[in-house]
Formats: C-alpha cells, structure tokens, sequence
C-alpha cells in the first residue's frame, strides 16, 4: 500500500476556507515518501483502522486507505468533505483536500499545518494553560451539537492545537446525537487520567463546562442531565471522586450564575436527595404516587389513604403540574411533607417557563397558564426537585431507565424490553416509573417476560420490574377515579389501588379558568 502511494498522482482539491491552498502536489507527495506514523491507543497519532498519516516539515498528511474510490467518484468526494468542513467551522483553515491516484485506484486524503492532539498537549501543559484548552475544547463542542444537532468524537486525540494555542478538530468524521452521554462519559475518564492537576483545577473545568452549557442551552433540562451523567460515570477510588466533586461543585455554581439585576428563571442544580435506603427490607409500607397533574381533590384523597392505612414514606414519581387547576395548592401539600420527589417533564416545563418538543398544543397551553399562576420561589422549588432517587438496586425515575434525560423516555409495550435489558446492564433490580399514567409491572423472570395488570403483584418473584403506580391526577387505563400503589418492603408485595374522588370539583375549576374541554373529558373517561 505504502508504495503504491509513494507512485501515486497528486491532485490538489482545495482548502476548506476556499483560500489558495499553500501546498502543492509535490510537497504532499515527499511527505508521503517520508513512511507512514505509528498508530497507537494514548499514542501521538491515533485513527481508525485503514487510516494512514505522514508528518514532515510542521505538516500532517492523512489518507482513508481503506477507502478505494473511481476517480470521479474519488474527487466528488473531497470536494464535498471541503465544502461541508466550511460550513462546520472546526477545522484548521489550512486544512486541503487532495485525491491519490495510481493506476485505476483512488484514495482521498488531506494535509494542514501540525495541530498538537490535547491528550499529549495536557501531560505537558500547568493547570492554567490546560485550562486555556479544555475551555476551547468546550466552546467548540457544545457549540457544534447546538447548532448542527450532531455530535464530534469527544476524545482529546480528536483536537489539537496549533502553535498560538488555538484548538481545532481533527477528526474527519462526525457523529449522530447522543444526549451528551459521551462528552459525559469522556469527562469521566479525565478524573481518572489528570492526576496532577489541583482540586482547584476541576471546580474551574466544571465552570467552564457550565458556562458554555448556559450560554448555548440557557432553559434546558440538559443543565441537570449532564450533572446526572457526570455524577454517574466511573470513579476507582476517594481520590479520583473528589475530583468529580470538586467538579459539580464549580458546575452547579456556573450554571446557578445569572447577570445581574436579572431573578432567577433556571432549575438549579441540587445533588439528589438521599433515600438509599428507602425501600430497605422491613422499612414498613411506602407509598408510590405518580402524575398528580395539579388535581388537589385527587391528591388529598390520596394522601388521606395512605396515612389511613399507616404508610411510612411516600414516593413521588413527577408531574406534580401540568394538565389540572391546582398547581400552587398541590405543590404547597407537597413540599411541606415528608416526601421523596423527582421532577417530572411538566415540572421541568414550568420551572424553566416554557414547553418544549413533545408537548401537545393542549398541555402547553396548561403550561404557559400554570407559569402564570405559580410564584418564582414555588418554580425554582420545582426546577432544585432531583431528577432521579436510587438505591441498591432500585432506580426512581419520572420516564424510563434508559433515557438519559431521566423525563421524557417512555415505558410501553415496545420499549419495556430494552429498558430491562438496561436495568440488567446496570444492576438495577427494580425501577419505579411514572410518565405513562397506567398502571401495572412489565417484568422479567428468567427468559420469561410479560406485563401484569393485577391489583397485586409480588416484585420478589421477579428478576426485573419495571413499576407505575398509574396517575394520581390523570389515569389514562381506562378507570375513573385516582390510582396509585403500596409497597411493602418486608415481602415486596405491591398493590395498586384505585379511589373514586369529586371530579366535578376539578372540572368546574378547570371550566372556571378556560381549560381546554378535552382536559375535563378526560377525566371523566380515564382516557
């Protein structure tokens, strides 16, 4: 292959900034003669099987051998990689496309100037120049999943700098959205690489990270589900966990930050509340309530039932908003009790002051209507609520378990597979679910799976159980009236229980403040 390229015709495509290339075939030509670099997992020069780089004279060649190409074919190419790398605006400007041609075979490849891979770069650099870089690679990052809705390869061999300490992507390839679960999970492995950087370092780097985060998603629940992510990924030992500390710290800080003058608008950032131990054998009856949905009758009969049947905790699986008419006396019962809650799509929706994608016309008008209603101080306690509560063993979400926005994911006969599978992957035996309003347990014993709709269930007899208590607020089963369930945590036996309450009281209020009819329809229907 090596020599085959050594006889290969050079021909110059152009510059990604459409500037004269300042380069010439024969220049590439005796980089090329110069042999091939090493490749190599934490090395200088890392690529993709089939890739080939050549450095010489303060330039990098690269060339996708793997890739064989006609010669139009081959030339259509890479002027289309060039014309698209304009557009991106993350590359080195003296980045130049070129074909490679011997015989009837044709290689693309490219040539800049040498950028220096941030992976080898920050070995060398103090604290203060490598944070210089990381604040780049951030800006640089974020900005292209904001505006392109793609994803670059967030390793550090992927970005380089160049003399002036200028960082710029090196990757050719770009990637399909991921939730940010690979920046997150890239940052991780730093906690474990950067072993000579100060405490200090990290609470500044979780700034940056959080700074432009605001700047480019400003009301977004991504604030929290990267703070999620991050506090979730590996850590080896105490050592390397005080640098994710010290790291969540400096981001909770920056992402709180708000110019001045201006009140705060943004869900803060708040560590979960701790209930590990929650759901521990022998800790009595807990109660799981889901989707109340601003609908007070409902929840006081609720609430009335559990403490009636002597429950000791109660879980609150989101969605204290949205759809009903009592959204500041639900949140005041709430908030001023003993409870254990995460925060729903429609609670994230209000604290942040607008519905996002995936909300109908109906439930955002409930919104807009439901911020009108609510004091800032009732939507900041909605958007500091933790998105998800764990333990061993169990997982507490408002969506699904396999979401990485912990709100929005759905868990239904065509998802429940893969979300136990997730489970299993994560050693999570038990997770509880709100989101659907339907009561029941999609369950997994053995090979066996299925979905149990009966009014009791006994989860120790499973291996995996995906649980929701149905609505609260809004069932959507089929029956009228409220649902929600009992625990019993010394034999894991679960009922789910549906009450009969005044939904002519909630329907008269939500006629009163205009409400769409369907809203009342609803409930009437439990549809």
């Amino acid at each position: 292959m090596l020599e085959e390229l050594k006889l290969a015709d050079i021909a110059v495509i152009g510059r990604s900034d459409d500037s004269e290339p300042d380069c010439s075939a024969e220049m590439i030509k005796d980089i090329i003669q110069s042999g091939f670099q090493a490749l190599g997992h934490g090395e200088r020069f890392t690529g993709k099987p089939g890739t080939l780089i050549f450095e010489r004279n303060n330039r990098i060649v690269k060339i996708h051998a793997g890739v064989n190409l006609a010669e139009p074919q081959a030339r259509q190419r890479g002027d289309f990689s060039r014309k698209n790398e304009r557009k991106l605006g993350i590359y080195h400007p003296s980045k130049t496309w070129f074909v490679a041609k011997y015989r009837n075979r044709c290689w693309i490849g490219n040539i800049t100037k040498t950028l220096h891979p941030l992976h080898m770069s920050l070995l060398q650099a103090d604290s203060s120049s490598a944070l210089k870089l990381l604040d780049q690679y951030f800006s640089i990052y974020i900005r292209f999943m904001k505006e392109h809705e793609r994803v670059l390869d967030p390793g550090l061999s992927n970005f380089g700098a160049d003399e002036n300490g200028h960082v710029f992507y090196l990757d050719d390839d770009i990637y399909g959205w991921d939730g940010f679960s690979g920046l997150s999970q890239a940052i991780g492995v730093w906690f474990r690489q950067f072993v000579g950087f100060p405490e200090t370092f990290f609470s500044a780097l979780g700034a940056s990270l959080g700074k432009w985060l605001r700047s480019y998603y400003p009301d977004s629940e991504w604030l929290d589900i990267i703070a999620e992510q991050v506090r979730g990924v590996f850590t080896a030992n105490e050592e390397q966990s005080t640098r994710r500390i010290h790291f969540l710290a400096g981001f909770a800080q920056a992402t709180r930050a708000q110019p001045a003058g201006e009140q705060e608008t943004h869900p803060v950032y708040v560590i979960p509340a701790e209930a590990p131990h929650l759901l521990d054998k022998g800790k009595g009856l807990v109660g799981i309530i889901a989707d109340i949905h601003a609908n007070l009758p409902a929840l006081e009969k609720t609430l009335e039932e559990l403490q009636r049947r002597s429950v000791s905790s109660v879980l609150v699986l989101g969605d204290l908003v949205g759809y009903g008419p009592h959204p500041s006396e639900c949140i005041e019962l709430l908030r001023t009790g003993d409870f254990h809650i995460i925060r729903g799509n429609h609670d994230h929706a209000t604290a942040i002051g607008k519905a996002g994608q995936g909300f109908s016309s109906v439930s955002s008008w409930v919104i807009d209507w439901t911020v009108s209603r609510l004091s800032q101080a009732e939507r900041q306690w909605l958007g500091g609520l933790p998105l998800y509560l764990d333990g061993e063993g169990w997982l507490a979400v408002h969506g699904a378990p396999q979401d990485p926005t912990f709100m929005n994911g759905y868990v239904y006969r065509m998802t429940y597979e893969d979300n136990i599978k997730n489970m299993r992957e994560r050693g999570i035996r038990y997770c509880f679910h709100g989101h659907t309003h339907i009561a029941g347990v999609y369950y997994a014993r053995k090979t066996l799976t299925g979905h149990s709709v009966s009014s009791r269930y006994s989860l120790a007899s499973v291996d995996q159980g995906l649980v929701c208590p149905g609505s609260v607020g809004q069932p959507r089963g089929g029956q009228t009236g409220l649902e929600f369930a009992i625990l019993d945590t010394e034999t894991f036996g679960i009922e789910f229980i549906n009450l009969d309450y005044d939904v002519s009281k909630v329907i008269e209020d939500m006629n009163r403040e205009g409400f769409p009819a369907q809203l009342g329809s609803r409930l009437l229907q439990g549809r």
